[in-house]
């Protein structure tokens, strides 16, 4: 597949650098080009299925408030929501979880989709929709449009944070939570870079394709994280006129003012619910993996992990069932990276609080305030 030169582009964020603020500029960005330009054209390594499938997955589509949205399901038993990472009409999509939601299907009724203006699901109808509450209520209605009653929710980088965010305000929906690799709902507590920002000096422009592959692996960690066909479905997404519009309403402010503006007091306001109210009592897994870049400092020789962990200390202030795993030699992506023990992991979690429920919370925990 070729396209001409200069007309796609896209947001290099995976996911988001680890302070917060980087976080926030990042949702402002121009999109960058899709493609490295060979002789005046570009060329794609892999065909690309129509609805960007990747996998050998069959992807669907439903309608959730006007919205059009693609989802993978798969399996049977009880319900498993996936929310990938990266920022509006950015370069992730529910095609991340492609190497998870077989195994996963064995054991849950999976469903995976693409967030509000990301992938191929379409763009909110209301400008100011384009925010992490926005997206958190979104997700909630595609539960709903679905009737899937109490899930199981796994929310990965910023989609970590829009699963906290709706476990907060509909801890009804939400019968576990999991929330994998740093996000914006973590407290911002690195001092000084990280070491993403020290290594993105060494990749090419961050304006051409091989720049933003390039970050992304450094962010992936280990170099069989992703294929030739999940990048070619991941520029055919980022290309689509809906995307470029999206980015368009995102330049021009849309999403203000708790896009950016007001989010840090958003976000104050979440952590007093979990941290003095006790909201959440669900049992709660943090998964994180030991090389993570976006949360490791460049001046520290390894990886502290020092904003995962101060999530886990809010969620665990009324919380006496929250774990947290480590994937050792695992990057952002630590999911793909290692889709066998994460899947046994993540079914280990929660088939222990089905086998023992006398060990759900009953209350709130009473540690040191």
């Amino acid at each position: 597949m070729s396209i001409t030169n200069g007309i796609n582009q896209r947001l290099a964020l995976t996911c988001h650098r680890p302070r917060r603020t980087e976080w926030l500029k990042a949702s402002a960005l121009a999109l960058v080009s899709l493609f490295v330009l060979i002789g005046g054209q570009v060329e794609a390594r892999a065909a690309v299925n129509s609805d960007a499938s990747v996998g050998g997955l069959t992807a669907k589509f439903v309608d959730v408030r006007g919205v059009r949205t693609r989802y993978y399901e798969m399996g049977q038993g009880e319900p498993m929501v996936m929310i990938h990472g990266g920022s509006m009409a950015g370069s992730s999509t529910a095609n991340v979880f492609s190497r998870n939601i077989p195994g996963l299907g064995k054991r849950f009724h999976v469903f995976a989709l693409d967030r509000l203006a990301s992938g191929m699901t379409g763009n909110p109808l209301d400008d100011k929709n384009y925010n992490y509450a926005s997206e958190a209520d979104f997700i909630y209605q595609f539960i709903e449009t679905l009737k899937l009653g109490p899930v199981h929710l796994v929310g990965h980088s910023a989609g970590g944070a829009i699963a906290f965010f709706l476990a907060i305000e509909h801890p009804e929906a939400v019968k576990t939570l999991v929330i994998i690799a740093a996000g914006p709902e973590d407290p911002d507590v690195i001092v000084g870079p990280a070491k993403l920002d020290a290594s993105l000096t060494k990749c090419p422009d961050q304006s051409s394709y091989e720049g933003l592959k390039c970050r992304v692996t450094i962010l992936a960690w280990l170099p069989t994280t992703f294929d030739d066909e999940y990048w070619a479905a991941d520029a055919y997404m980022a290309s689509q006129p809906k995307t470029r519009e999206a980015r368009a309403k995102l330049n021009a402010g849309a999403g203000e003012p708790l896009r950016t503006k007001e989010f840090r007091a958003y976000l104050a306001k979440m952590w007093d619910r979990v941290r003095n109210d006790g909201v959440l009592q669900m049992p709660v897994l943090l998964y994180g993996g030991k090389n993570d870049v976006l949360d490791w400092g460049a001046n520290d020789e390894t990886a502290k992990m020092q904003r995962e962990l101060a999530l886990f200390d809010i969620i665990a202030a009324r919380n006496t069932n929250v774990q947290m795993i480590i994937q050792n030699n695992g990057g952002h992506f630590m999911y793909r990276e290692y889709p066998g023990k994460f899947n046994a992991d993540l079914i280990g979690f929660i088939d222990y609080y089905e086998r023992h429920p006398e060990r759900k919370p009953q209350g709130n925990a009473q540690g040191p305030r």
